[in-house]
């Protein structure tokens, strides 16, 4: 019963998330979109507060949309506010987090093959990516820095992926990469709620004081807002990661990151800069197919300075590259037991089936499950798994079992 509750709560929250996601991503790139095409009054314009205006057609109809400086005692009602589409989206992906990745006492988090810290250790460090992280990169658009926006970005790229690369010495691929996704959605709901609200409260504030409308407090507020829109893509594709286990996986993971994060960020501008960068698709297309390059590189590339391997370590790497490739890390990677069982951990181990029966996970049901997996399913889960009897060779499914076997139930 626990656990169907748990189901079912996974099923709301993610929900929620997505749509939440949806609405907050959806306003950010409308609102950066008319920022950028906007038409910039005519000098005998005799109304000095307008900033620009544009027209656009939907739904049967003309909108006319001004942007303008408020005068003091002029605040238009009713007004509306976009906020809650950020906080719904972060609140829901955080507790997504804690009943995810959070429990089992974080054990989903990690890697045995490359740490045996504790998992409430990894748990401690996640937490303090999503928080640490927003305290340094809110102190480097506060510092000096700000002044020189170019220098401030690098710094708080090369801050991201260094986190990412420590975060791979000891979390597993999946983890590594929903980690920076969340990490870079605290950051910008952060932004929201710490910077880009409290300067909108700021300024009607004065205006209804009859003080007039403080133009560098709504700059700084587009500087974040702006900032969060160049974050939409990379987090969207951070967040979808799961998906994705042979980039996940890849022995150049963090590298393939780099690349995803920065060639995602440039395309968000060049479709911005579409109004005065006349070369912007060639541009952007470059950047996909340099981008898709880039990769294919990193995903064939052998991993650097691998130490001499023994029989049994080349067949549990061989059964290592079946198990991305033939999408298997999609199911039963950690953290994503709702849709099929975690294999860490489960050689050996006592499982329960649809029927009422047990059986011990040794390598006869390994084998088994992977040949003919209709045959015993295990309780809670829907016989979903296509038959890999007919397209793999005794000799893969041997290095697939090797590979099951080796991921040691974390610790």
């Amino acid at each position: 019963m626990e656990s169907d509750w748990a189901a079912w709560l996974g099923i709301i929250l993610r929900f929620v998330h997505v749509l939440a996601a949806i609405m907050w991503i959806g306003d950010s790139l409308l609102f950066t979109w008319m920022e950028f095409h906007l038409i910039k009054p005519s000098g005998q314009d005799p109304d000095t507060s307008k900033l620009g205006s544009l027209d656009m057609l939907h739904g049967g109809g003309v909108y006319h949309l001004e942007k303008r400086v408020l005068k003091a005692g002029e605040i238009p009602s009713p007004l509306h506010w976009f906020m809650w589409q950020s906080y719904t989206t972060w609140l829901a992906g955080f507790v997504l987090l804690l009943t995810l990745f959070h429990s089992g006492n974080g054990s989903f988090f990690l890697d045995a093959t490359k740490t045996t810290i504790p998992g409430w250790v990894a748990m401690c460090l996640s937490l303090a990516g999503l928080f640490g992280g927003w305290l340094l990169y809110d102190g480097i658009w506060r510092s000096p820095l700000r002044k020189h926006p170019w220098l401030a970005l690098l710094v708080s790229l090369l801050f991201l992926f260094t986190a990412a690369a420590l975060y791979n010495q000891i979390f597993n691929g999946r983890a590594v990469y929903l980690q920076i996704g969340a990490m870079m959605g605290t950051l910008m709901t952060a932004n929201v709620f710490f910077r880009i609200i409290p300067n909108q409260r700021k300024f009607l504030a004065a205006l209804e004081a009859g003080q007039a409308h403080d133009l560098e407090l709504g700059k700084q507020a587009k500087s974040r807002s702006l900032q969060n829109h160049y974050m939409t893509f990379p987090v969207l594709f951070l967040m979808l990661s799961a998906h994705f286990p042979q980039l996940t996986g890849a022995d150049w993971n963090i590298p393939i990151l780099v690349v995803l994060v920065l060639s995602l960020m440039v395309i968000k501008w060049l479709m911005n800069a579409r109004q005065h960068f006349h070369d912007w698709l060639p541009c952007l297309g470059g950047t996909f197919l340099f981008s898709c390059a880039a990769i294919f590189i990193f995903l064939t590339l052998p991993r650097a300075l691998r130490p001499p391997a023994t029989p049994e370590q080349i067949q549990i790497m061989a059964g290592r590259q079946l198990f991305l490739g033939k999408g298997c890390a999609a199911c039963h990677m950690q953290g994503t037991s709702a849709l099929a069982p975690d294999l860490y951990g489960v050689f050996g181990t006592t499982q329960q089936l649809t029927d009422g029966t047990t059986l011990l996970a040794d390598e006869s049901y390994l084998r088994e499950s992977i040949r003919t997996p209709q045959t015993r399913v295990v309780k809670g889960y829907a016989p979903a798994m296509p038959a890999y009897g007919e397209q793999l060779t005794d000799q893969q499914i041997d290095s697939l079992v090797a590979y099951i076997r080796s991921l040691a139930a974390p610790p």
